[in-house]
């Protein structure tokens, strides 16, 4: 082998080696590993075929007044830990929706790579799940005033589609 292709090949196997001698770690608490899977689901049916194992979930009780969740990285690199901190001292998800949104949007910063986006659909309603401090985007009625418009878990299927492909189409309820 000549060496110029030796050389060639020996730079090519060693970065492909992991950097740093990272060893991922994968720890979530029975309570959020349900979300997790879901997560999966989710990315899998919209065609995204999604491994993690370099997640950990867990209690914060240091976080900043009002912030419900937070996560260590915006990255959908591979090779790098990826840590969700959820609020210890708060009760920010009132139901299982409430508590899916949350982690769905960390994920989304951490697993998926995507930043905030504030965009509105033109009836007002948040463009995406990944819009800041709110996670009552498809969460049912809390206490129902005789509001029928504030159960909105049909608009879930909408919210998982936009997670994955930000240009999905405004659906027919956001117009």
């Amino acid at each position: 082998m000549s060496k110029p292709l030796l050389l060639l090949a020996l730079v090519l196997f060693l970065g492909c080696q992991k950097k740093d001698g990272f060893s991922p770690l994968f720890k979530v608490p029975p309570r959020f590993l349900p979300i997790v899977d879901s997560f999966l689901t989710a990315a899998s049916v919209r065609g995204h075929q999604i491994t993690i194992d370099n997640l950990i979930i867990q209690f914060d009780s240091t976080l900043p007044n009002g912030i419900c969740a937070q996560s260590n990285v915006i990255s959908s690199e591979n090779n790098i830990q990826k840590t969700i901190y959820v609020n210890a001292l708060l009760n920010c998800a009132q139901n299982d929706q409430m508590m899916e949104t949350l982690i769905f949007h960390e994920m989304g910063h951490c697993i998926l790579g995507r930043q905030h986006d504030g965009s509105l659909l033109p009836n007002g309603d948040p463009k995406s799940i990944m819009i800041a401090n709110d996670i009552t985007i498809y969460s049912p009625c809390l206490y129902n005033l005789g509001n029928p418009n504030c159960d909105k878990r049909i608009r879930r299927s909408y919210y998982m589609d936009e997670l994955f492909n930000p240009n999905t189409p405004v659906p027919d309820w956001g117009k």
